[in-house]
C-alpha cells in the first residue's frame, strides 16, 4: 500500500493515521489509548475511532471487555504503507536479496526464537513495469521447537536482555511480543519500500492472487508450525503446487545464506553482508 502525504484517512492527514496503527499493531487497545498517541480529546478521538471502524480499519475485539479494540487486516496493512516514491526494478532486486541474506542470518542465528518458515512475493513487484511500489512480503514465523515448551519464559527472558540494553516496554504484553517485534525489525532492515505481512493472515486471499513462493521450510516440527509445509521452486506470480517440491541446496561459497536459505534470489544483486542478529538490542540499527 501506498499514501500520499497530502492525503486524508477518516478526516485526518494519513501519516497521522499510519502512526496511530503502527503504535496499535499487534495489541488490543481502547478510545483513551488512541487519545494518548494521537494527543487529542478523548471525545475526539471517540469519533476518529468510529470514523476508522466505518472505513475497515479497526473493529471491536469480540469477547473482550466492552470498548476493546482492534487493528484489521485492512488496518495493518495501512500501519505498513509507505509514503516513499516508486523505486526502480534494479533497486528493488537489490532491496530484495538484502531482505532474503537477512532471513538466512536470521534462520542461522541460534539467539533468535523464531525461524522464517515461508517468504512470499506479491503485488507490483510481480508485474514487468520499470518502477517497483512497496515489495510485499508476506512471512511465517515459526517457534523454534527447542523454546515452544516454555515460549512464555523465554520471550520474556528475551525482553529482559533487551531492556539491560535500553530498550523500554510500555506493558508486559509488549514484553510477551518482543521476540517477534525484534525479528519483523531485523528482516526490515530499515528499507522503506519493504512492507512485511503476517502470512496467517494474508494466506487466503493470496491463494486467489498472483503470488511467488521464495521459501517453505518443511523441517520445522509440527509443534513449531500452523500448517502443513513444502520448500517449493517457485514460478512467478503463481501458486506453487506441492508436485514441485525438493530440498533447499546446499550454501553456495561465500553466500551468508543458512543451509535452509531461500529457494531463489532477486537477479542482479551483489553478495550484502548485513550485521549479524542482535543478541539482546532493539534491532533498530537494521
Amino acid at each position: 500500500m501506498r499514501l500520499r502525504r497530502n492525503q486524508d484517512i477518516a478526516g485526518r492527514p494519513a501519516m497521522q493515521v499510519r502512526s496511530l496503527l503502527r503504535r496499535l499493531n499487534q495489541e488490543f487497545w481502547t478510545v483513551d489509548t488512541a487519545a494518548r498517541v494521537l494527543r487529542i480529546p478523548g471525545e475526539s478521538a471517540r469519533r476518529h475511532v468510529y470514523a476508522l471502524r466505518r472505513v475497515g480499519y479497526v473493529e471491536v475485539v469480540p469477547g473482550q471487555p466492552p470498548g476493546t479494540w482492534r487493528n484489521t487486516m485492512a488496518g495493518n496493512a495501512l500501519a505498513n504503507a509507505t509514503a516513499a516514491p516508486p523505486t526502480s526494478r534494479a533497486d528493488a532486486d537489490r532491496v530484495l536479496n538484502a531482505f532474503l541474506i537477512r532471513v538466512g542470518i536470521v534462520n542461522d542465528a541460534k539467539t533468535s526464537l523464531y525461524s522464517v518458515g515461508k517468504v512470499v512475493v506479491f503485488g507490483s513487484y510481480l508485474g514487468n513495469q520499470d518502477r517497483v511500489g512497496d515489495i510485499d512480503l508476506a512471512i511465517r514465523l515459526d517457534r523454534r521447537p527447542e523454546v515452544a515448551l516454555r515460549w512464555p519464559e523465554a520471550s520474556l527472558a528475551r525482553a529482559e536482555e533487551a531492556e539491560n540494553q535500553g530498550r523500554l516496554f510500555r506493558g508486559f504484553l509488549e514484553r510477551l511480543a518482543w521476540p517477534e517485534t525484534e525479528v519483523n525489525r531485523y528482516l526490515r532492515g530499515g528499507a522503506r519500500s519493504l512492507s512485511l505481512h503476517d502470512w496467517a493472515k494474508e494466506e487466503p486471499w493470496l491463494q486467489h492472487v498472483p503470488h511467488k513462493v521464495l521459501l517453505e521450510d518443511e523441517s520445522t516440527p509440527p509443534l513449531a508450525k500452523s500448517a502443513p509445509q513444502r520448500c517449493t521452486e517457485p514460478q512467478p506470480g503463481f501458486h506453487q503446487s506441492r508436485s514441485n517440491t525438493r530440498r533447499a541446496s546446499k550454501r553456495p561459497p561465500g553466500c551468508p545464506f543458512s543451509s535452509r536459505r531461500p529457494s531463489t534470489q532477486a537477479p542482479d544483486c551483489p553478495r550484502l553482508k548485513p550485521a549479524p542478529f542482535p543478541v539482546g538490542t532493539s534491532g533498530d540499527r537494521c
